[in-house]
């Protein structure tokens, strides 16, 4: 099993980049001009300084984080790496996403010096990919959490409603498939069916008999429906592996479909070290408050026209986070402010009009912090050249 790396033209990779470039730059610049970034609202008093530094070092702490959870995925997949080169890979990283234009993602760059340091291409990949899935599957988890938190909210705004009840159903049953999913594939399907099958029972008698506020009579439907089909898919996942019958008769002949093999496969890795894998869960949902509570510090410490409260901010930072999973430039430059800004103002009613210059005031110091990653790279092509 390898991860799969980037094959394409340099035309098609020129020209995606161009694309992904102009699209980050229009949302900037609608951005700018319907007033969300002004260069005041991205000051800073002196009053307020303790507020940006708490905020500062509170992101770099979370970046720093995801070093540790690496170090830990390489070991649990047989491929281990010492903390200071961890850190060293991650800053890599991390410039990689911030600062450089095209194809070559932060991903790929893990992978290749990862792969450097431990000459083993296979694990890495598969460190990287459950890497990727349990990072996406906790943000799942947190907007889950923000809009359970802000149902209050929910319930009053005619607007939200119509998109927060199908998206929780949605994450609930992401959440419950991958959870189901995960005991299949490492317990067997009685297993998963011993733990899903109650877990159906349980959303039934709370739907119809103790309907609690976030349980409203429109969710219902759609908790009892996810809920069938997280058993599903664990009676399903494993025959996605590469042995599967759904792999074999669909899915081997096609590069995606050889991409989700390789993808189920890598978490496999990992069933013997069931610590492990939950202490990587644990780093990865304090790595991700963290974000979230930088935001809130960077939020008081600016001059904008309204400040938000931290419960508003944890309703809209985990979705627009999960908007930068979508492939652009610079760490989805544009997508985010823009996810960020709507998201904000609808859960603060509108009075919030200044999201997109909070999270742009984030970018900023993350990609500042990243550029400790060009040391590392000018002494890795230093060693290149001496060789």
């Amino acid at each position: 099993m390898n991860y799969p790396e980037p094959k394409t033209s340099r035309f098609k990779a020129l020209l995606s980049s161009c694309i992904k470039t102009a699209i980050a730059a229009g949302l900037i610049y609608w951005l700018i001009k319907s007033g969300s970034i002004r260069l005041e609202f991205l000051y800073v008093s002196l009053d307020k300084l303790p507020a940006l530094l708490t905020g500062c070092i509170v992101l770099l702490i979370g970046l720093s984080l995801s070093a540790f959870r690496f170090k830990d995925l390489l070991k649990g997949a047989g491929a281990p790496v010492n903390t200071l080169k961890c850190l060293k890979i991650t800053s890599i990283m991390y410039f990689f996403s911030q600062c450089v234009l095209g194809p070559a993602s932060g991903d790929f760059a893990r992978y290749y010096y990862t792969v450097k340091e431990t000459e083993k291409g296979a694990q890495t990949g598969a460190a990287i990919m459950a890497d990727r899935i349990i990072g996406t599957m906790g943000l799942f988890g947190l907007s889950g959490l923000g809009i359970i938190l802000n149902w209050s909210l929910v319930e009053s705004s005619p607007e939200l409603r119509t998109v927060a009840v199908p998206l929780l159903g949605l994450l609930c049953g992401l959440w419950l498939s991958f959870l189901l999913g995960i005991i299949s594939l490492i317990k067997g399907r009685c297993a998963a069916l011993y733990i899903g099958i109650p877990i159906l029972v349980s959303i039934v008698t709370m739907c119809y008999t103790d309907r609690v506020s976030f349980l409203a009579v429109e969710l219902a439907p759609m908790l009892i429906l996810v809920s069938i089909l997280s058993i599903f898919a664990a009676l399903i996942a494993p025959e996605f592996l590469e042995k599967g019958w759904i792999y074999k008769k669909l899915f081997s002949g096609s590069k995606v479909g050889s991409k989700i093999g390789q993808l189920v496969s890598a978490l496999l890795l990992y069933r013997n070290c069931p610590l492990i894998f939950l202490k990587t869960v644990i780093i990865t949902a304090v790595q991700h408050f963290l974000l979230i509570l930088s935001l809130y510090f960077f939020s008081q410490a600016q001059n904008l026209p309204a400040i938000p409260n931290f419960y508003e901010i944890l309703f809209a930072a985990p979705i627009a986070f999960l908007a930068g999973i979508i492939p652009a430039p610079a760490a989805g430059l544009g997508v985010n402010e823009a996810a960020f800004e709507t998201l904000l103002s609808l859960a603060s009613s509108g009075t919030i009009s200044a999201g997109a210059s909070i999270y742009l005031m984030m970018r900023i110091w993350t990609t500042l912090f990243s550029l400790s990653g060009i040391p590392f790279l000018l002494r890795e092509k230093r060693k290149r050249v001496a060789n």
